[in-house]
């Protein structure tokens, strides 16, 4: 601790071979190959659906991230391996790439307060949702953020209105039995342009109970006693209210209607009660949503469930449905409910659904997120007229699917492909369009990343598609790709598509690690919120804050940055921005 620091000096060369040679003499510890490894540990299904079911999860990575402590000796040798190596007197040179855009590559740096080239985008201000699943205003004119908003549950869903007023479907939480909420109200909020609340109208509460076959047990699962799901319908005028709630040995399910403009109960739909698990085995059924209009008056309401046994496991096994159901839908009243049969086993989660011809109706399910998406295509009568299936990126949470607006073509994402899959609803058919994808790491960085996983390993992303005002154009997040779930990490940019061919029509270079995507009212404007400590890479921590960048559709330039938005996440609450 007292000799000369300067006596026997190494230099960085120095140190760097020997660290190499450490690593060189390495081997790998024995892997079960029968067994989850630590990563799966920290990632268990039961913990990414519970985070679903909530309604928002923060950063998943962060139990990644304590986990990968190994030694520190690894960490030293994963420091050096994934720094590139340079000659002596050189500076390292930026990848030039072959992909056209204007704008320049993410450098590691924290980004500024604000940029501005030119005049301000149009909208100015814009409402996200944060991290802790509240909301909040971003003035990008000033860079500034004003919230929290609401202060209610992450299960709350605010909408705009005109003249920037907003309204809210907002859910309060209380009790607490086992670390998870037994009650659940909800109101209709009001709020000004300036995010003042100027009323508050009560609704309906929800309680739950806790499972008697589990107290004084320990559940790691932490199963949910009482979950609800607001949604709106197109035009605005109803809100609903899905809520799903345990009294064992069932739980129990519906649907409210609620009139948007004065906050009263149009109609209430209950839905059959389900099992909360046999024997050995526990059940979480989620609460309901309408996810798509079937016909001129019809609607499909779905809810997931899973299951997972022995309950008090540390590795239970897992098995992921849903129910889905049709029913009329006039001037806000359910009626002739009725279940889909070949539903159950299309996906873990039904994320769309919409009209064919001859009375037919299609229903969009999602597998591991982006990892896989069912399209099921059903007629008039129920029967199966066939799956479209779409492979792409593992261990991506999110909705990769968008819909245009004739209804005639679903969009889905592969964000760590790059490739934007069309499927004609009508017909059964698919092509696809492939992005240009960034260059992968070599094995010396790859099991440096081994070592030490990246701080905030992109694993979800809260709004991978937008498609313009006029139809013609697809945008999309792209995200770093690895060797597995666990190794993708970083933004590749924001892909632009030609929507009828479905031809690249460039990409543009990310200054943030982005996580959500929206496009203003006129088309002119495509705005990414990029995630905070993290570079644009996902490869260096560093002190950056949540951004928001926006780029001119009219030639790919960075118009703005906004780029000390605070240390949550954010991200858009539409992909159209108004």
């Amino acid at each position: 601790m007292t000799r000369d620091p300067h006596a026997n000096a190494l230099d960085d060369a120095t140190i760097e071979q020997l660290v190499r040679d450490v690593a060189g003499s390495w081997t790998m510890p024995p892997v079960r190959l029968d067994a989850p490894s630590w990563r799966d540990r920290v990632r268990r299904p039961g913990a990414r659906r519970l985070a679903v079911a909530g309604g928002w999860l923060g950063r998943f990575g962060q139990a990644a991230t304590a986990a990968a402590a190994l030694t520190v000796v690894g960490a030293l040798i994963a420091v050096v391996l994934t720094h590139p190596p340079t000659e002596p007197g050189k500076s390292p040179q930026p990848s030039t790439g072959t992909t056209p855009g204007p704008t320049r590559g993410a450098q590691a740096t924290p980004l500024p307060k604000i940029l501005l080239a030119g005049d301000e985008p149009n909208p100015a201000v814009v409402v996200v949702r944060t991290e802790r699943g509240d909301y909040a205003r971003v003035d990008l004119a000033t860079g500034s953020i004003d919230g929290p908003l609401t202060s209610k549950s992450s299960s709350s869903e605010l909408r705009l209105q005109g003249g920037g007023t907003m309204v809210c479907l907002c859910v309060s939480e209380s009790g607490s039995i086992g670390g998870m909420p037994t009650d659940n109200s909800v109101s209709l909020d009001r709020y000004d342009s300036r995010g003042k609340l100027t009323s508050s109208s009560p609704i309906q509460s929800f309680s739950g109970e806790p499972d008697p076959r589990d107290v004084g047990e320990l559940i790691p699962d932490k199963p949910a006693h009482v979950l609800t799901n607001i949604g709106y319908s197109p035009d605005g005028r109803y809100g609903f209210v899905g809520w799903s709630v345990r009294a064992h040995p069932v739980w129990q399910s519906g649907i409210v209607v609620v009139d948007m403009r004065d906050g009263s109960v149009v109609s209430r739909l209950a839905l059959p009660d389900a099992s909360d698990g046999e024997g050995d085995a526990r059940r979480v059924v989620t609460a309901p949503g309408v996810v798509g209009s079937i016909g001129s008056s019809s609607v499909a309401v779905a809810r997931s469930w899973y299951e997972w046994t022995p309950a008090a496991s540390l590795e239970p096994s897992y098995t992921f449905e849903n129910d889905v159901f049709t029913a009329k839908l006039g001037d806000g009243t359910f009626s002739d409910l009725a279940p889909v049969r070949l539903a159950s086993d299309c996906g873990a989660t039904v994320n769309r659904a919409g009209a064919l011809p001859e009375g037919g109706f299609w229903l969009a399910c999602t597998q591991g997120g982006a990892e896989l998406t069912i399209v099921r295509r059903l007629a008039a009568d129920g029967s199966l007229l066939g799956d479209v299936r779409v492979n792409g990126g593992v261990g991506i949470d999110a909705d990769p699917t968008a819909l245009s607006d004739n209804g005639a073509t679903l969009y889905v994402w592969d964000p760590s492909g790059a490739t934007l899959t069309g499927v004609d609803l009508a017909k059964g058919t698919k092509t696809s369009g492939k992005g240009i994808a960034a260059a992968g790491d070599g094995p010396l960085s790859a099991l440096g990343h081994w070592l030490a996983p990246t701080a905030a390993a992109k694993s979800f992303l809260r709004g991978a598609l937008a498609i313009s005002p006029d139809g013609s154009r697809i945008y999309a997040i792209g995200v770093k790709g690895g060797g597995s779930s666990h190794e993708m990490a970083g933004s590749t940019g924001v892909f632009v598509f030609d929507a009828a061919s479905l031809e690249p029509a460039g990409v543009w270079q990310p200054t943030a690690d982005y996580v959500s995507l929206a496009v203003s009212a006129d088309g002119r404007f495509v705005y990414a919120a990029g995630l905070p400590g993290i570079d644009a890479a996902g490869e260096r921590q560093l002190d950056q804050q949540a951004s928001i960048t926006v780029y001119d559709t009219t030639d790919g330039s960075v118009r703005l940055i906004a780029g000390r938005l605070g240390g949550d996440m954010l991200s858009f609450i539409s992909s159209a921005l108004n």
